[in-house]
């Protein structure tokens, strides 16, 4: 077995043994299941890929239809990743008309598969003959320009993870031990985004004549291979406390750490926090983390988070933005509010749409229906 080959096997022995560690590991990922679970299907989606080249470069006479399971995860990849990143920045999800879309999309290439095994047969040594005629035979063209979507569909959702990342801010000050470890989330995106164009890329150039679909046979198995790689290193220290502040999201080593000098009075404790974000109104800040408590009540950062969760029930990051929206909404129903805007960065917000977010998920509304519902001149 030459090298080019043994890439598609080492990934799907990574991506079944990734998947497996991912459903049965219980630290690191918080107490949101969707985070392990949207997780464990991005590489289960990748593995799934990672047979469909193995069985391509091979050309293994399996039913066409195992191929076909392996391009329609190519479509789903972009959508999980999306839900593996919302679950960690606790965003919630719902059912948006792009995953109506995308069901649509599912169902046309169910019927697309179907209509292209009528038109070329299912002899494979024809179909990837097919593949290296120059330039393309139109049916061939069809399926990568469907080819092509996906990787729209797929970038799109990526983009739409990253911009998640960009506007939630962390609610500890990291060390830079710590910081390294949040390096890989940009890796991540870099890999995810960068293998999904590169391989869009040289489908558009094999449409001009440019390049042949034999080169994107033999990359993606490399890719595949190396992705799962950086998932290897990269989940062992994915710090989801850090987006939540809850202490329930910390890892068990940490707690356990905690547990034998563990906190005696949560509510002497408590009370020390509230007086000290309500009297001096330290929620305002938008640079207030956990950290800063820390260091001015001198306890450790889960104790805090701990005092704040046995409390009220609630993350930091919720407890802090509950004094935030109270104060935004008094500005709210004044007669010439400032923009929202302006009221999201005046109480402590370092975007509108955190701010969006803190307050649809505090009070149900969002800002502007409060202000139509509330307002009385």
């Amino acid at each position: 077995m030459n090298i080019i080959k043994a890439f598609p096997v080492i990934s799907i022995f990574l991506g079944v043994f990734l998947t497996f560690f991912i459903l049965c590991t219980k630290n690191n990922f918080g107490k949101n299941t969707l985070t392990k679970y949207s997780l464990a299907a991005v590489v289960f989606l990748y593995t799934l890929l990672s047979i469909g080249s193995y069985i391509d470069r091979n050309n293994y006479d399996v039913p066409l239809y195992v191929n076909f399971i392996s391009f329609v995860a190519f479509s789903f990849v972009g959508v999980s990743f999306y839900y593996f990143c919302a679950s960690i920045v606790d965003r919630k999800i719902k059912f948006e008309p792009i995953l109506f879309i995308i069901i649509i999309y599912t169902v046309f290439e169910i019927w697309f598969f179907n209509f292209l095994i009528k038109e070329i047969g299912t002899d494979r040594d024809e179909i990837y003959e097919l593949f290296a005629i120059s330039p393309l035979p139109s049916i061939i063209k069809y399926a990568v320009y469907d080819y092509i979507v996906s990787c729209l569909i797929n970038l799109y959702f990526i983009f739409r993870a990253y911009k998640l990342f960009k506007t939630t801010p962390l609610i500890i000050s990291q060390d830079k031990k710590e910081g390294i470890y949040f390096k890989w989330i940009n890796l991540l995106f870099f890999i995810n985004f960068a293998v999904i164009l590169a391989l869009m890329v040289q489908v558009i150039l094999v449409l001009f004549d440019i390049g042949s679909l034999d080169i994107t046979f033999t990359i993606e198995p490399i890719v595949y291979t190396v992705y799962f790689f950086v998932f290897v290193y990269s989940l062992m220290y994915f710090p989801v406390f850090a987006f939540t502040g809850d202490y329930n999201d910390l890892p068990k080593e940490v707690k356990s750490k905690y547990k034998n000098s563990s906190l005696n009075d949560s509510v002497e404790l408590f009370n020390k926090i509230d007086k000290l974000v309500t009297e001096e109104k330290m929620f305002l800040s938008p640079e207030l983390k956990i950290n800063t408590l820390s260091e001015k009540l001198k306890t450790s950062v889960p104790h805090i988070s701990q005092a704040i969760n046995e409390n009220k029930q609630v993350s930091f990051s919720d407890y802090v933005n509950s004094f935030r929206i109270i104060e935004a909404k008094k500005r709210l129903l004044v007669k010439k509010p400032d923009t929202i805007f302006a009221i999201a960065i005046d109480v402590g917000f370092n975007s509108k749409a955190t701010f969006y977010h803190a307050f649809k998920k505090l009070t149900n509304t969002t800002p502007t229906e409060f202000r139509k519902k509330n307002f009385t001149s």
